[in-house]
């Protein structure tokens, strides 16, 4: 059962479903993502962008966002659009780092 999330993006209304628990291969897509983004300096802002966004599709099961097409994501408006990502981002970094109460024993 994923987790549903609701999009603070004006542009972007809606919610998504991230996957959780995350399986490691859509993990290890996720972290490939991040990583491809940093390999080259030279790279283009755009070029780090589509770097992020592949590893955001693996771990979103569900996209229900207006104006909004996965297999075709939007570079403009710039500030939504980023304001998008960071948010996923956010999102998902909250599901991979989340710590459980540990008892003390």
């Amino acid at each position: 059962m994923g987790k549903q999330i609701t999009s603070p993006v004006k542009k972007f209304s809606g919610s998504i479903t991230i996957k959780d628990p995350l399986p490691y291969p859509d993990f290890i897509a996720w972290e490939k993502g991040f990583i491809a983004e940093e390999d080259r300096a030279d790279k283009t802002n755009g070029e780090k962008e589509s770097s992020m966004w592949s590893g955001v599709l693996a771990v979103v099961e569900k996209w229900e966002l207006q104006n909004f097409d996965p297999e075709n994501i939007p570079a403009t408006p710039r500030l939504a659009v980023i304001n998008l990502l960071t948010w996923i981002v956010k999102e998902v970094g909250l599901i991979i780092n989340e710590v459980e109460d540990i008892p003390k024993g």
